[in-house]
């Protein structure tokens, strides 16, 4: 696939000039000011001469000024050039001699121009996927399980139990920092360990010890410990097996859904489901077609746009963790962390923007309308919650920021080449497909 490069370089630099007559009349202007309202000792207020003014205050108000006119001429000179700037300038002083014109370099990254590839030249994968009674009984089930009450059991762990443990890892025959702990739970078949830990404990009761040989996973969080072989030193302290809840009417209630029997719950559950399902894969193809857009359209993106986002999905992080983003610290949350991701975002935030430019596309109010709408349904009065969208700039703002994405992504669809393919339900839901 042929790749576009942009326009230009989104590093560049300009040549700032200052002329010295702009200079020495702001600094004479500002030492008049300086020397109405100045007290210095054996004058009166304002009776300073000049030439002690200027001795005392002189410098610092020259600094002041070249700068103040170096920032304003780079502000003149981008606005004449047409320059799409995305981050502060960096003034490197090059002559900043008194009774000489102050000469400074200015580098800088401007937005960068982009050369869309051809949408039909796209590809993206639609994904398709169906509920069968077998998900929606596992569905249920599940929902049991969470309802469950949780007993003690002689019998041998298995799929779906719960088992305390204590462990201890080690590497190299070390144990290491945060391997180890007491009266641990694990739900077997919950996915929530390493790979082969759960499938480890199956077969297992009280007071069994096991010696489990695993090995942490290529993308583990901690990167000292990835791709690196482990062994865990596990003692059983206890097995739990879980006792469901009857399929009734109070726990049909239980789970926020009023039905008669059993088969009217099935159909509310899987309406219920089917909802849920079909936003999932509209963002599975929604991601599939920004990948595509990418993958085809290759530029440079500005730093100062990325760290930008960086900082945004920090914040982010932070609130659903319930920290305050004010508090949070570096060391917590690094840079690294969040930085394929905030570029992959940065890059299709341009690339819509070139295509909502070129197709000249404006946000559509039917669909701004059903974007609302569908938000507003979950709420007690729907209308009150409308009325509140369309009454706030702000919120309709990025109401129509979502449909301008959404008009954006009905275009790729019509023109890009779609790819089907069917995968199962569970692999949908859990995010490990696709």
């Amino acid at each position: 696939m042929k790749f576009f490069k942009s326009k230009a370089d989104i590093n560049q630099s300009l040549s700032i000039v200052v002329p010295n007559k702009e200079i020495e009349e702001q600094v004479l202007t500002k030492l008049k000011t300086v020397q109405k309202d100045s007290k210095l000792k054996g004058f009166r207020k304002g009776k300073a001469p000049m030439d002690v003014v200027t001795s005392i205050y002189g410098p610092e108000i020259r600094q002041e000024v070249i700068w103040d006119l170096a920032s304003k001429s780079f502000s003149k000179l981008a606005q004449e050039k047409d320059l799409k700037i995305v981050s502060r300038p960096n003034l490197i002083p090059e002559i900043l001699d008194e009774g000489k014109d102050a000469k400074f370099k200015a580098s800088f990254e401007v937005y960068p121009e982009v050369n869309l590839s051809k949408m039909n030249k796209l590809s993206f994968t639609n994904f398709n996927c169906d509920i069968t009674n077998e998900d929606l009984d596992k569905t249920i089930n599940n929902l049991q399980k969470r309802m469950s009450q949780w007993e003690s059991t002689e019998d041998e762990s298995k799929d779906g139990d719960q088992i305390k443990i204590n462990f201890i890892g080690k590497i190299d025959g070390e144990e290491f920092e945060g391997g180890t702990a007491d009266d641990f739970t694990v739900e077997i078949g919950s996915k929530s360990m390493i790979a082969g830990f759960e499938d480890g404990l199956i077969g297992l009761k009280k007071g069994d010890q096991k010696v489990l040989n695993l090995n942490f996973p290529e993308d583990y969080g901690k990167k000292d410990l990835a791709s690196k072989p482990v062994t865990f030193d596990t003692t059983v302290t206890d097995v739990l097996s879980p006792k469901l809840p009857e399929l009734n009417d109070e726990f049909f209630k239980s789970t926020g859904i009023e039905a008669a029997d059993i088969d009217s719950y099935k159909k509310e559950v899987k309406t219920k489901l089917q909802e849920d399902l079909e936003n999932i894969l509209k963002g599975k193809v929604k991601q599939s077609l920004f990948d595509a857009l990418i993958e085809a359209n290759d530029f440079e993106v500005p730093s100062a746009m990325i760290d930008s986002e960086i900082s945004n999905m920090k914040q982010d992080t932070a609130r659903r963790m319930g920290m305050d983003p004010k508090e949070m610290k570096e060391d917590l949350f690094p840079n690294e962390t969040f930085s394929e991701e905030a570029t992959k975002r940065v890059k299709v935030g341009i690339l819509l923007n070139k295509i909502i430019e070129d197709k000249e596309i404006k946000p559509d109010a039917d669909k701004v309308k059903e974007i609302i709408d569908e938000r507003a349904k979950n709420y007690k009065d729907p209308e009150q919650v409308v009325n509140y969208f369309y009454s706030d700039d702000e919120q309709l703002r990025n109401i129509e920021s979502i449909s301008l994405e959404e008009q954006v992504v009905d275009v790729l669809m019509a023109e890009a080449k779609s790819i089907e393919e069917s995968i199962s339900y569970e692999d949908c839901v859990s995010g490990t497909y696709g």
